[in-house]
C-alpha cells in the first residue's frame, strides 16, 4: 500500500501545499511506470517465445529435412503396402470360397 502523504501543516503557504501536491503526484507516476515497465518486460519476453519456436524449427527442418522426408514416404509407402495387401487378400479368399460352394454342383446358377 502506498504511503499515505503527510498532512500539510498550517504554517505552508498554498504554493508550498501545491508543490506538495505535485510531488505526491510525481512519485505515485514513477511507481506506476516502474510497474508498467516490468509487466512490459515480461510481455514481450512471452511475445518473443513463438518466435523462437518458429526460427529453431526453421533451422531444424533445413538441417534435417532430407532424413524427415525419407521417413514419412517410407511410412507412407508401407501403409500403403498393408492396405494393398489386406484388398488382395480379401480379394483372393472372395475368389477361393466362390468357386468352392459352386464345385459339388454342375448346375450353372441362375
Amino acid at each position: 500500500m502506498p504511503p499515505t502523504p503527510t498532512p500539510p501543516s498550517p504554517s505552508h503557504n498554498p504554493l508550498e501545499q501545491k508543490l506538495d501536491n505535485i510531488l505526491t503526484v510525481i512519485e505515485k507516476m514513477n511507481r506506476r511506470d516502474k510497474w508498467r515497465t516490468i509487466g512490459g518486460f515480461f510481455r514481450s519476453i512471452i511475445a518473443i517465445v513463438p518466435v523462437l519456436v518458429f526460427l529453431w524449427a526453421t533451422w531444424y527442418t533445413l538441417q534435417n529435412g532430407d532424413q524427415l522426408l525419407q521417413k514419412i514416404t517410407s511410412m507412407a509407402a508401407e501403409q500403403a503396402g498393408r492396405v494393398a495387401q489386406q484388398n488382395t487378400n480379401s480379394l483372393l479368399n472372395l475368389i477361393q470360397k466362390k468357386p468352392a460352394a459352386t464345385q459339388g454342383s454342375n448346375a450353372p446358377t441362375p
